[in-house]
């Protein structure tokens, strides 16, 4: 039954763009006499792992073991990052750059989002930074069950990065799922699964795509052939999700549920999928698992990974 899920066998490797996600909440009391903005008085600040390392997390609090692969600054918030890392459980390799750590900073004042203040620099990996990140990937590839890149256009998914992943998963007989974000899918060619929302497969296409069952198999199979592709798994928020496959096409539904926030949900979607296939789960089976801990998720502010138990609860539900 799939409410007595059990991934404490599983492990799995992420690569990717690794952010610290920094949330300042408060009150708004008064507009500022320096200028016509909302003044926030912060009553309570959090820290979680963004992109990459909210992956990581979901795929531990689903019981899972993770190794992560991603970059820091020489800076402060890279230590908020490592802590968070070892107290989250998750084996890391962090790139040390001369850039600053991926950060995006909210600001809150009565349950709005007031402002988001971004500080990031996108630098392509350099060669001797790619040799290193490609010598760990080698170190632990035999033990895990599955690989994930984690896009986040910043700079750490190079073609010759992503390329590698997905050939020395195919010589092991792994899987490989990837969160997209970049228009180039030549360099994403021969993964498993790719799983791009709606907006990111209508960018791909520079066609505006419905959300529409019919152009979403149409479109979906075009894209699956062209890059060699087994599956294509595109989210359709409120309309759930499509799985394309050779000889098939799945439109698994959501249930309707109140939205909160929807940052963090990709990687959700991603996280469960990969570690219910490292399971042995069959794919529609993992992405109806994968689209129930969605929807758990939006339910949630911030990128609040689901627990287990959250998890299997809302699937006896």
């Amino acid at each position: 039954m799939l409410d007595k899920l059990d991934f404490s066998k599983v492990s799995i490797l992420v690569v990717g763009d690794l952010m610290l996600d920094k949330y300042y909440f408060g009150t708004v009391n008064r507009i500022s006499p320096e200028a016509p903005v909302p003044v926030v008085k912060v009553n309570r600040e959090i820290y979680t792992l963004g992109g990459a390392g909210n992956v990581a997390n979901n795929i531990v609090k689903l019981g899972a073991k993770v190794y992560l692969i991603g970059a820091v600054g020489k800076d402060a918030n890279q230590n908020i990052i490592r802590k968070l890392l070892s107290e989250n459980r998750i084996n890391y390799y962090l790139l040390e750059r001369d850039l600053p750590t991926i950060t995006k900073t909210r600001v809150i004042g009565n349950n709005q989002q007031i402002v988001r203040i971004d500080f990031e620099e996108i630098k392509l990996l350099e060669q001797k930074e790619l040799k290193r990140i490609q010598q760990y990937i080698l170190s632990i590839i035999n033990k895990v069950d599955c690989l994930v890149i984690s896009d986040y256009g910043k700079g750490m998914i190079s073609f010759e990065l992503s390329q590698f992943v997905i050939t020395q998963a195919k010589e092991k007989n792994l899987p490989v799922i990837v969160d997209p974000k970049d228009n180039d899918w030549s360099k994403y060619k021969g993964a498993t699964i790719i799983t791009p929302n709606l907006k990111e497969f209508s960018d791909l296409l520079k066609v505006e795509i419905k959300n529409d069952d019919k152009e979403i198999e149409t479109y979906g199979q075009e894209v699956r052939r062209k890059y060699n592709l087994p599956y294509l798994l595109v989210t359709r928020s409120e309309k759930g999700m499509s799985l394309i496959a050779e000889n098939k096409v799945y439109h698994i539904r959501s249930k309707a549920k109140e939205v909160y926030d929807v940052s963090g949900a990709g990687d959700t979607v991603v996280a469960t999928l990969a570690t219910a296939i490292s399971a042995r789960i069959n794919i529609l089976d993992a992405i109806k698992i994968a689209n129930t801990a969605a929807g758990i998720v939006v339910g949630k502010i911030g990128t609040t990974p689901i627990t287990l138990n959250e998890l299997k609860n809302a699937l006896k539900g």
